[in-house]
């Protein structure tokens, strides 16, 4: 058995410097399931300052949030229409997150979330692994979050 205190974990640099160009603002992450070696699901400790968020995005394997503090949003998008690396989004749901909260989103789901303006957001993110037990892929998307995304290569 392993376990951590969430209180003592700090940014992870190196992971966050591999992901600086995910996210929009100062946000931070630590690798749990790293650190407490699972190997089943990803799991990183999310931290985001002063509304800082995610680029929109989708996971292969879909993610469960777990807030832990703070306020925040999550965004879901429906894909209207795509040409190679660019599709029309349109904003299906948007909901406020809070300490306590917790948000399934189901696999292939286009959304973003974070740190409303002015807030701070700290959540759990379970990024759940595929039906053949290897480690689902985070599509990216550069956006202006509310009509058009470009996937990030």
């Amino acid at each position: 058995m392993k376990k951590l205190n969430l209180s003592k974990l700090k940014s992870d640099t190196a992971l966050v410097k591999s992901k600086k160009r995910y996210f929009v603002g100062d946000a931070w992450l630590n690798d749990i399931s790293n650190n407490l070696q699972i190997k089943g699901e990803k799991v990183y400790l999310a931290n985001f300052n002063n509304g800082a968020r995610t680029k929109v995005h989708y996971h292969q394997g879909g993610q469960i949030l777990v807030v832990t503090k703070g306020k925040g949003m999550l965004v879901i998008y429906k894909k209207t229409s795509i040409k190679k690396e660019t599709v029309k989004i349109q904003k299906l749901l948007q909901t406020n997150l809070e300490e306590g909260d917790v948000a399934f989103i189901p696999k292939n789901v286009l959304h973003w979330h974070g740190a409303l303006k002015g807030k701070n957001l700290v959540h759990i993110a379970f990024n759940i692994f595929t039906e053949r037990v290897k480690e689902a892929q985070t599509i990216w998307y550069d956006s202006d979050f509310v009509s058009r995304a470009k996937k990030i290569k």
